[in-house]
């Protein structure tokens, strides 16, 4: 049974680091082609929307956008701050093995503090993947989040 546990997540690793040719842009990085991770993404939840910039040569991930009601108080951090403006992703570009550009690093859990190991890449239909773990990227779990295309209002509201 661990036998076969273990052959689920080595194929399944394996399907998630199939090359991302169909929305591939020349990334400049080991000669390979990979989607670049920048842009707006609403996280798998779509109760936030967070924006992931180049910051020198690595990644880092804003909130720039909280699901909320009219009247509802922006969320705070486990600080009593805004989650808003919170940068929660910092990474540094990587090869996985395969050649696929993916960015290493960590992602902030805003509501308590604590910090993740964290692994991004953008798969071939265009969704980010985002593997958060603690020690090794098989004690985790991954999320798919999605182009952004609305607005985020000057309150955090989306």
């Amino acid at each position: 049974m661990l036998r076969l546990g273990l052959a689920v997540l080595l194929v399944g690793a394996a399907l998630v680091a199939a090359p991302v040719a169909a929305v591939a842009q020349e990334a400049g990085y080991g000669g390979q082609f990979t989607a670049s991770p920048t842009g707006l993404w609403a996280t798998a939840n779509r109760n936030a929307v967070v924006r992931i910039t180049e910051c020198g040569p690595d990644l880092c991930g804003t909130i720039v956008g909280l699901a909320r009601g009219p009247s509802d108080p922006a969320p705070t951090d486990w600080k009593g701050g805004s989650q808003c403006g919170l940068t929660i992703i910092r990474t540094a570009p990587a090869d996985d093995g395969s050649g696929d550009r993916v960015w290493n690093g960590s992602i902030l859990d805003p509501r308590d503090g604590s910090v993740y190991n964290a692994q991004i890449k953008v798969d071939a239909a265009g969704h980010l993947l985002l593997r958060g773990y603690v020690g090794l990227p098989i004690f985790g779990e991954t999320q798919q989040w999605s182009p952004y295309r609305g607005a985020t209002g000057p309150d955090c509201r989306i």
